[in-house]
């Protein structure tokens, strides 16, 4: 399957998740979309098993008359066979298809009620799988899809509506189960979640880690290794993590632990739609530091991305507890980070490697967290390297976070390797994001282990002692630049070219000032001359002041024309991926949003909705402030929400810049526009019946010189208090 036919098979999940969601909240339309399909690939990984053990028979599964004594007896015969290698059994008349063709009225019987059907059909698989290996597995697997939840509609038969619905979407899609060398279904359900992920908040970190972050945990601990017997992750979440490990190496047995139900269901899901059988997974349903459940377990590789400054009972009675005694103290009840170390610890073997995701807390706090950490460095020596990642990385919180890696045996045990990895990665929409050459360039820094100017630092441990055992990164790795000598002959010759300019602009301005006989604002007061600015605007375009032409005659008379007879409205849809998205602001107009400071989420999974805007073209915005208009200095795509206004006449683009600003124009639009907050769509009809003011462009032109010399003279000022005089840039207001 190509990139582009996985990208294709992920929008149309996420299509049909949305299909549900209705007013829930993320994490609970997540249950059932994932449920849904989770039953699915069980129908027809059972069916694809049986149809293999009929073959000699040459008859399908679903040709099987389950009301037969002979049917009954392949039954019986096949469900045998199922549990011990499947791990649970489905009838035909229980497969996925069957009940999505029932409930859309494709059945003999036609359309028919199918809620109960399905909630009879989950029970049968978990039943099936009573007094075998697989019970544990499969027990309250389903648990969490309420499917008489209000939530799906008001009324049973509006439930059943859209559960069908759903399930007819689903029954089109191929996972393509029979191409066992292929993971569709498996990387598809890995989009989905970290699709939820993205939309659920401060939950999302307890069930998913991103992607390129389990790269790193994952690559790090199975260097050289192409098979590792065990892996273990004691805060599993929905399993991303773990199994991110069997995509790198060949894991013969997966161990996790899970508090959250929902959380471990969807786990086990996971585990069991990325081909692990059911005896190659062991993931327990308890809290881990207060009830471990593999308390034999020695894993050969450990991850984890534990909930970051988690509280903890920390009762003294963990003193005698082989986690923690050896250490002396216990990590405070606030702040779990260095008891799920210590756990983590206690669980790897002597010949294995853990890599672990905390808060930059556990690098410098003291007290006891500082004995922890002076124990692990000094006595043990087990910390191998501290890996400082971006901040804002993982769903849920923004705050920068670390890898720390251990090992008990390890290949350098006379230094620590320091990474400092913060600057490295990409803005993505609200998100930063680890880029794959972001991945690389931190796992090979591992793996040379060299110093690597503003990136990393082979620390010994005597620089470490020295430190006080503070693992602060900057104080290995300091990405600030040293101080710039200042260059005085460099830094008057600046002033003097900003007093040239703002003399030459002076100039101008009385220029144009003496030539329509209104006073030069002579003066620097800042608040004074933004009086002025506004009583000019109020002279223009109140046409109280008139400029004349090079012949000192009256320019025409003003036109005065609806918006539509100078402006047309564009829809031209985006087809190109690669345009910026703009960000709508007052100060800078449209220009493209990573260029600035500016929080804008984009709501919709596909933008080719997306409007495509022009330079030059005008955006009327109602979210950036009350019913202005903005100019666009880039080519780029915005929201389809804005009306995109392009002159279809001669005009000078700063003459509108300015005129769209001034405050009795704004009124008239707003006027227009009163009650569009109210559910109301924008139409350009709100602009087109507005009556515009229209000199001729040769006036046009002298108005916008006048105005720019104005607001030239502004900016000098406040760039000169902002900057102590050593920026001057021109801008429009």
């Amino acid at each position: 399957m190509s990139e582009d036919q996985k990208r294709q098979l992920n929008q149309q999940l996420w299509n049909i998740a949305n299909t549900l969601r209705g007013k829930m909240d993320a994490d609970e339309f997540r249950d059932y979309i994932l449920g849904f399909i989770f039953y699915k690939y069980l129908s027809e990984k059972m069916g694809l098993y049986a149809n293999n053990i009929l073959r000699e028979d040459k008859i399908k599964y679903l040709d099987i008359d389950e009301n037969t004594d002979i049917g009954m007896q392949y039954l019986e015969a096949i469900n045998e066979e199922a549990l011990a290698k499947l791990g649970y059994f489905l009838k035909p008349s229980e497969l996925f298809n069957q009940v999505a063709k029932r409930g859309n009225g494709n059945g003999k019987s036609g359309s028919s009620f199918i809620i109960e059907d399905i909630q009879r059909i989950l029970i049968s698989i978990q039943n099936s799988t009573l007094g075998t290996e697989s019970e544990e597995d499969f027990d309250h697997l389903f648990e969490d899809m309420d499917l008489n939840s209000t939530k799906l509609g008001k009324t049973a038969e509006q439930r059943n509506e859209v559960i069908a619905k759903v399930l007819s979407h689903l029954d089109k899609i191929d996972f393509q189960l029979e191409h066992t060398e292929l993971d569709v279904l498996g990387d598809a359900y890995e989009y989905l979640i970290g699709q939820f992920a993205s939309g659920a908040g401060k939950k999302a970190g307890e069930f998913y880690t991103p992607q390129q972050a389990s790269k790193i945990l994952a690559r790090i601990v199975t260097l050289g290794k192409t098979k590792i017997k065990s892996a273990y992750d004691p805060t599993c979440g929905s399993g991303s993590l773990i199994l991110r490990l069997g995509k790198v190496c060949d894991v013969l047995k997966f161990y996790g632990q899970e508090r959250n139900r929902t959380t471990y269901n969807l786990c086990r899901m996971n585990m069991i739609l990325h081909g692990v059988h059911f005896t190659r997974f062991d993931i327990k349903l308890e809290d881990t530091l207060e009830h471990p459940q593999h308390e034999k377990l020695d894993a050969e590789a450990v991850v984890a991305n534990p909930p970051f400054s988690a509280k903890w009972s920390a009762s003294p009675l963990f003193m005698t507890d082989d986690r923690f005694s050896e250490y002396g103290k216990l990590a405070p009840s606030s702040k779990a980070d260095f008891a799920f170390i210590q756990h983590m610890l206690y669980h790897l073997s002597e010949n294995g490697v853990m890599a672990v995701v905390m808060p930059h807390g556990v690098l410098f706090r003291s007290a006891a967290e500082g004995h922890i950490r002076k124990y692990l460095i000094e006595e043990k020596n087990y910390l191998d390297a501290v890996i400082g990642l971006p901040e804002n990385i993982f769903y849920g919180t923004s705050i920068p976070t670390c890898i720390l890696v251990f090992k008990k045996c390890r290949e350098h045990p006379e230094d620590i390797l320091f990474i400092n990895a913060s600057q490295h990665y990409e803005k993505v929409k609200t998100q930063n994001y680890l880029r794959d050459e972001d991945v690389d360039s931190i796992v090979e820094a591992f793996v040379i282990r060299k110093n690597v100017d503003k990136f990393c630092h082979v620390a010994s441990l005597n620089e470490i002692r020295d430190n006080g055992y503070n693992l602060n990164i900057q104080r290995y790795v300091n990405l600030l630049e040293e101080e710039e000598a200042i260059n005085l002959k460099l830094t008057c010759d600046l002033l003097q070219d900003i007093e040239i300019e703002s003399i030459r602009n002076d100039k101008n301005l009385k220029r144009i000032c003496e030539e329509v006989s209104l006073p030069f604002p002579s003066g620097s007061n800042l608040h004074l001359l933004q009086k002025y600015k506004k009583g000019i605007e109020q002279k223009i375009f109140s046409g109280e002041i008139r400029f004349k032409n090079d012949n000192v005659k009256d320019f025409p008379e003003w036109e005065i024309l609806n918006g539509d007879s100078i402006f047309t409205t564009i829809s031209n849809k985006n087809h190109n991926s690669d345009l910026p998205i703009l960000a709508i602001t007052q100060e800078y107009g449209a220009i493209p949003r990573d260029l600035i400071d500016y929080k804008i989420s984009v709501t919709e999974q596909s933008i080719e909705s997306y409007k495509v805007v022009e330079k030059g073209d005008y955006i009327i915005s109602l979210r950036s402030f009350q019913g202005g208009i903005e100019y666009s200095n880039y080519r780029g795509i915005c929201s389809p929400a804005y009306i995109i206004l392009r002159s279809k006449r001669e005009i000078d683009d700063n003459y509108f810049k300015y005129y769209f600003k001034t405050h009795n124009f704004i009124n008239e639009l707003n006027k227009k526009l009163e009650g569009i907050r109210d559910g109301k769509m924008i139409s350009f009809k709100y602009f087109s019946e507005i009556k515009l003011k229209l000199p001729c462009i040769q006036e046009q032109k002298k108005i916008a010189n006048l105005l720019s010399a104005i607001y030239n003279k502004i900016n000098y000022l406040q760039t000169q208090m902002k900057n102590d005089g050593l920026r001057f840039e021109t801008k429009i207001y």
